[in-house]
C-alpha cells in the first residue's frame, strides 16, 4: 500500500496525472533503485527537475519510481500507446538490467532470482522499447542509466548487453547524474541538435547509434522561409540525414500522400541508381548487430586488414579494412558488406585461422624441443649457474617452475648462511622491488650471498624498463579490450584450453596467467609483453 502511494504521490506532485492527452512528444521514464532482491542503489533517479524539463518541452511523461512488475509493464504499455501519435519519443531508464544474447531487461523492484525463462516477467524488455523508438527514425532517444553491482541469474549477464539499436534512435548511456544534467540542459531545448548536445556531455556519458548534425531534436521557434518546421517536414529532414533507402521508405509509408512525396521516390530511384549509395543501403538492410560487426573486424584482422579497433562500430579504419578486402577479392564494394560477403570473409578468415594456428604448432614443437635440450645441457644437473643460465634464455620455459623452486632452495641454504644484518637487508631490497635497491645491494654487498640474485633482478628490471613504452601501450591496451571479469574469464578459459596453465581461472590476471600470455604471443609472433592486446585477444578468439 505504501508502494502505491508513493506513486500517486510522486505523480500529483509532478502534474503528470493532469497532463494533455493531445501531447504530440511523449517521454517514459522509469527509475528503480530499491530492490526486493538486489543491491540497493545509491544516490537518486529521476527528480522533479528531470521530469519538469521534459514537460517544458511538450512532452508527455509517463513516469514511476521503483516499480514492481505489474506496474512497470502498464506504464511501458501506456506510453506505447501514445507513441503512435507523437512526434518525438524519449526514453530515460534506470536501475539494474540483465541481458542475454537477444535482448536485455530492466528487472522491476519486486524482482526475485530471474533466469532465462524467468526473466520476462520480472522486467521490461530493453529491445521492446528500442524497437518502439524506432518507429519515430530520428525523433528517437533512449537513456540508460546502468547500475554497476547487478546480480544476474542462469542464463543471464548483468547489464542491458550490446542490442541492434534500430536505424535513426540514438541511445546513451551513462550515470543518472549526467542523463538528468542533458535532460535538464540543453537536449530539450528548441534549436540544438543532439550531436551539438552531446560534444559537451558530462563525464561517463557515451552515445551510439544515430546522432543528427543538422536537425534540431525539438525545433527552434518560428520558422524559416519555404521550409515549414512541421512534423512532416522534421520527418523528412530526419530520414535524409539518415540517408538510406530504408529510412525514405519509412516516410513514405508514414506519409504515402505527403508534401515530399515525390521528391522521395525520386531520391529513392536515385540511391538504387548509384551503386555506392546502393552498397550502403544493402549494408543498412541487414540491421548487422553489434557483436556481428566484432566478429566481421576480427575476421578482418585475421586476414592483415586493421581495421583500427573491435568495438562493433564501423568507423573510418573499419570502412577502409572492408574495401581492401573487397579490392583484394575483385570486388567493387565500396567499404560496404553483403550478406554473401560476410560469409566469404568468416570462411576465408576460418582458412586463414587454422593456417596461422598450423604455424604456432609447429614453432611451439620446435620452441619445446630447444627448450628441452637446454635444459639438459644447463639446468637438469641442478646447479645453480646452470638453473640461471636456463631461466635467462626460458623465463617462462617447460621447466621455468622447477629451475624457479630448486633456486628458492638456494636462496634459502644463503638466508640461513647470511648475517642477520644482510638477510634484513635483502628483505628490504626484494620489498622494494626497483633497479636502485639491487644496485644499492651490490654497492654495499658487491660479494653478498644474494649478489647473484641481485644481478639477475636488475637484469629482469632493466630489460623491462627498456620495453617500458611498449609494455606501457599493451598494458593501456588490456583495459580497453579485456578490461572486464567476462572477457578475462574468456582469455583464462582460452589459455587453459589450449594447455598454457594460465592458473585458477577467476578473471584475475596473476602471475601464471601473464606467463601464459607470454607464452602465446611468443609463438604467434606477437610482440610478448604479457598483456592482452586487440591482436592478442582476436588471434586467442580464433585459436584451436
Amino acid at each position: 500500500m505504501m508502494l502505491k502511494l508513493k506513486q500517486v504521490a510522486l505523480a500529483g506532485a509532478l502534474g503528470i496525472l493532469a497532463m494533455p492527452v493531445l501531447a504530440k512528444d511523449v517521454a517514459l521514464v522509469i527509475g528503480n533503485r530499491d530492490y526486493q532482491d538486489q543491491p540497493a542503489i545509491r544516490g537518486f533517479y529521476f527528480t522533479q527537475d528531470g521530469v519538469q524539463a521534459l514537460k517544458r518541452a511538450g512532452f508527455r511523461v509517463f513516469a514511476g519510481e521503483d516499480l514492481d512488475s505489474s506496474e512497470q509493464i502498464t506504464l511501458a504499455s501506456k506510453f506505447y500507446a501514445a507513441i503512435d501519435q507523437a512526434d518525438r519519443v524519449v526514453v530515460l531508464l534506470g536501475g539494474h538490467f540483465v541481458s542475454n544474447d537477444r535482448d536485455g531487461w530492466l528487472l522491476a523492484s519486486d524482482a526475485r532470482n530471474p533466469n532465462a525463462f524467468t526473466v520476462g516477467q520480472m522486467g521490461v524488455s530493453v529491445g521492446a522499447i528500442l524497437d518502439a523508438a524506432g518507429q519515430k527514425p530520428g525523433g528517437a532517444i533512449v537513456m540508460v542509466g546502468q547500475s554497476d553491482s547487478t546480480k544476474a541469474g542462469s542464463g543471464l549477464k548483468a547489464g542491458m548487453g550490446d542490442l541492434e539499436i534500430p536505424q535513426g534512435v540514438t541511445l546513451v548511456k551513462g550515470p543518472m547524474g549526467g542523463l538528468l544534467q542533458l535532460l535538464s540542459g540543453d537536449l530539450l531545448k528548441p534549436g540544438n541538435s543532439v550531436a551539438n548536445t552531446l560534444e559537451q556531455a558530462p563525464r561517463g556519458v557515451t552515445v551510439e547509434g544515430f546522432v543528427a548534425k543538422r536537425i534540431p531534436f525539438i525545433p527552434a521557434e518560428g520558422t524559416i522561409p519555404d521550409q515549414p518546421q512541421d512534423a512532416e517536414y522534421l520527418y523528412l529532414e530526419a530520414v535524409r540525414e539518415i540517408g538510406t533507402v530504408s529510412a525514405l521508405e519509412s516516410y513514405l509509408n508514414r506519409y504515402p500522400n505527403g508534401r515530399y512525396a515525390g521528391d522521395v521516390r525520386r531520391e529513392i530511384s536515385d540511391l538504387r541508381a548509384q551503386p555506392e549509395l546502393q552498397a550502403k543501403a544493402d549494408e543498412a538492410n541487414l540491421k548487422l548487430t553489434r557483436e556481428q560487426r566484432r566478429q566481421i573486424q576480427r575476421n578482418l584482422s585475421i586476414l592483415g586488414f586493421n581495421p583500427h579497433g573491435i568495438d562493433g562500430l564501423f568507423g573510418r579504419g573499419s570502412r577502409a579494412a572492408i574495401g581492401a578486402w573487397q579490392k583484394s577479392r575483385g570486388i567493387d564494394g565500396y567499404g560496404y558488406l553483403t550478406g554473401n560477403q560476410i560469409s566469404a570473409l568468416q570462411a576465408a578468415a576460418d582458412v586463414r585461422s587454422r593456417e596461422l594456428e598450423e604455424e604456432a604448432r609447429k614453432r611451439q614443437e620446435e620452441q619445446d624441443r630447444l627448450d628441452a635440450s637446454y635444459w639438459r645441457r644447463t639446468g637438469r644437473d641442478g646447479t645453480e649457474d646452470g638453473l640461471r643460465a636456463y631461466l635467462k634464455r626460458y623465463p617462462d620455459g617447460l621447466y621455468s617452475d622447477i629451475a624457479h623452486q630448486r633456486l628458492e632452495r638456494y636462496d634459502d641454504e644463503r638466508r640461513a648462511e647470511a648475517a642477520a644484518a644482510e638477510r634484513d637487508y635483502w628483505d628490504d631490497v626484494r620489498a622494494e622491488g626497483t633497479v636502485g635497491a639491487y644496485k644499492r645491494y651490490l654497492r654495499d654487498y658487491p660479494r653478498g650471498v644474494f649478489a647473484a640474485d641481485a644481478k639477475e633482478k636488475l637484469a629482469e628490471l632493466q630489460g623491462d624498463t627498456q620495453n617500458a613504452e611498449l609494455i606501457r601501450r599493451a598494458k593501456a591496451e588490456e583495459a580497453r579490450v579485456a578490461g572486464n571479469g567476462i572477457v578475462r574469464l574468456l582469455v583464462e578459459q582460452k589459455l587453459q584450453e589450449l594447455g598454457l596453465k594460465p592458473g585458477r581461472i577467476d578473471g584475475r590476471f596473476d602471475d601464471k596467467t601473464r606467463r601464459a600470455v607470454r607464452k602465446f604471443q611468443r609463438t604467434r609472433k606477437i610482440p610478448v609483453t604479457g598483456y592482452v592486446t586487440q591482436k592478442t585477444i582476436v588471434r586467442l578468439l580464433a585459436a584451436r
